[in-house]
């Protein structure tokens, strides 16, 4: 899914898809990951402030149920929370015009779900 998803955002919005990371694993995912989107980067390890402010200036963020996804939701900008081992009613990000939750435990979202909420989040933070 991941890599039809950012194939697709690259394709249809022309946006960079940026993967972060915090372990050697999620690094390798990473990379594997990048590999297969056009324009995709990797990102540097970072501490959660230079997370932030990367995240601070994104277009919009879709992320699985980690702090990344929570400290988005926080800083406003436009997210799709993703969920397949947990149920959002427990775990998810506080919803808005600018914040959905997408999936359940064992129900994971198709890539045309996360887009369509990704474009409904979007174009709420567009006409505020």
């Amino acid at each position: 899914m991941w890599t039809a998803l950012g194939r697709r955002l690259h394709a249809e919005q022309g946006l960079p898809v940026v993967l972060p990371w915090g372990s050697a694993t999620e690094r390798q995912r990473s990379e594997r990951l990048a590999a297969a989107i056009p324009h995709a980067i990797v990102a540097p390890h970072t501490r959660i402030k230079d997370a932030a402010a990367l995240m601070g200036h994104a277009a919009a963020v879709i992320g699985v149920d980690t702090g990344l996804t929570h400290l988005a939701n926080a800083l406003n900008v436009p997210l799709v929370a993703l969920y397949t081992d947990t149920d959002p009613a427990q775990t998810g990000v506080v919803e808005s015009p600018r914040a959905m939750n997408l999936g359940n435990v064992a129900q994971c979202p198709t890539v045309d779900n996360v887009w369509h909420a990704l474009r409904a989040v979007q174009g709420e933070w567009n006409d505020a």
